[in-house]
C-alpha cells in the first residue's frame, strides 16, 4: 500500500434496495447532489438502481490512470440518544457489511465504516467493520444527527484510538446529505472534535471545514476559523489531526486554498474527490500566464476520467506531492 495514490473520499448510495439495505429518502432526492449523481450515472431519463451506481463507481476507480484505489463511504443510520434506530430520519443509508463486500470483490476498492456513536450495538458492528478491513469510520454529525462530544460517543473513540482506525467527520456545510433536524447543523463544527482528539484518535477533518459558497456562506466561517485554530494547537496537544482535500475543485473554494497551504502542514493533507459530487474545471490553477492557463483548461476538459481530472485539479493548485500518498501511509498504522 505504500506510497499509492488513494481517493480517501468516493460517496456511494442508491435508491431503496432489499438485498443490499441501500436506501435514500425522498428528501434527498430533492437535493443538488440526487441530480448531479443522477447526471453524471447517466440516469437523468432512466431508472437509476444500485448497479447502475455500482457499475459507474467501480468504473471510475477501475479506468483512473492516476489514483490506484478508491474508498468508498458507508453511512450508518440516524440513532438516538438511546440507542434506538430511525430510518424516518435517515436520508442515506449505505450498510457496512455491503461495502465490506464488495471491497473483498474489487482490488481496487477500499471501504470506510459509518458506526454511529450513539448504537447500542457500537462496540460488535465496528469489529465487524475492522475484521473486515475498514481504512476509517466516517460520520456526519448533521445527517446522522449527533453530537460529536457527547459522552456517548466516548467508548467509540477510544476503540477507534486503540486500533488506529481514523475518523474521517464531515465538517462545515453539509448540502448533499439533508438531517431531519437543522439543530445538529452546529455540531458540524470542528471545534466538537477535541473530545475525540483528547482520546487520541486519528481524526480526518474532511473539506478542510471550508465554507462552500465563500463569503455568502455566513453561517459556516467560523468552522473554518475553528479548523484553522485546531491545527494551530495540534502539535502541543499531541493530537494526530489530518484534513483531507475533498470537493475543493469548485470556483467559490479557490480563495482558501493558498491559506491551506501556508497553514496546514503537508504531511497532514489528504487526497480525495467527494465524487460524485460534481467537480468545476474552472476552479483554480496557479498557471503564470493566460496560454498556460489555457492549455490547462483544456487538458482538464478532455481528461474523461473523473477521479483523474480531480487529481489533475489538485495538482494544479500546486499542493505538495506528498498529498497524494499521506493516505496510504496513514492506512498502514492501523491495527486490525
Amino acid at each position: 500500500m505504500a506510497n499509492e495514490i488513494i481517493d480517501m473520499h468516493i460517496h456511494f448510495g442508491a435508491p431503496r434496495d432489499e438485498q443490499s439495505g441501500c436506501y435514500w429518502s425522498e428528501k434527498f432526492e430533492k437535493t443538488a447532489a440526487y441530480w448531479a449523481m443522477l447526471l453524471l450515472t447517466k440516469s437523468l431519463f432512466k431508472k437509476v438502481d444500485i448497479n447502475r451506481v455500482r457499475k459507474n463507481l467501480l468504473d471510475a476507480v477501475n479506468g483512473s490512470k492516476y489514483v490506484h484505489k478508491g474508498v468508498f463511504l458507508a453511512m450508518d443510520q440516524v440513532y438516538d440518544e438511546n440507542g434506538g434506530v430511525h430510518p424516518e430520519q435517515t436520508h442515506l443509508h449505505v450498510p457496512n457489511h455491503y461495502l465490506a463486500d464488495l471491497a473483498q470483490q474489487n482490488p481496487r476498492v477500499f471501504w470506510g465504516a459509518s458506526v454511529h456513536p450513539y448504537r447500542n450495538d457500537w462496540e460488535s458492528e465496528l469489529d465487524y467493520c475492522l475484521e473486515n478491513k475498514a481504512v476509517l469510520c466516517k460520520l456526519i454529525p448533521s445527517s446522522q444527527m449527533f453530537k460529536p462530544d457527547h459522552p456517548k460517543c466516548t467508548r467509540l473513540y477510544q476503540k477507534l484510538a486503540e486500533h488506529n482506525l481514523p475518523l474521517l467527520c464531515h465538517a462545515g456545510p453539509e448540502y448533499a446529505i439533508p438531517t431531519s433536524d437543522e439543530t445538529y447543523n452546529t455540531y458540524n463544527n470542528p471545534k466538537y472534535l477535541r473530545t475525540a482528539l483528547d482520546n487520541g484518535v486519528t481524526v480526518i477533518i474532511a473539506h478542510c471545514a471550508l465554507p462552500y459558497f465563500w463569503v455568502f456562506d455566513t453561517d459556516y466561517h467560523d468552522d473554518y476559523e475553528d479548523f484553522l485554530s485546531l491545527f494551530d494547537d495540534a502539535e502541543s496537544h499531541g493530537w494526530n489531526l489530518y484534513a483531507d482535500l475533498s470537493a475543493f475543485c469548485t470556483p467559490s473554494r479557490a480563495p482558501y486554498i493558498d491559506e491551506i497551504k501556508r497553514r496546514i502542514p503537508a504531511n497532514r493533507l489528504l487526497f480525495g474527490s467527494d465524487y460524485p459530487v460534481p467537480l468545476f474545471e474552472l476552479s483554480y490553477n496557479k498557471s503564470k500566464n493566460f496560454f498556460s492557463w489555457l492549455r490547462f483548461i483544456i487538458k482538464i476538459a478532455f481528461t474523461k476520467n473523473p477521479l483523474d481530472k480531480n487529481y489533475k485539479l489538485i495538482e494544479g493548485m500546486k499542493f505538495d506531492n506528498s498529498v497524494f500518498t499521506n493516505a496510504s501511509r496513514l492506512f498502514e498504522l492501523i491495527r486490525y
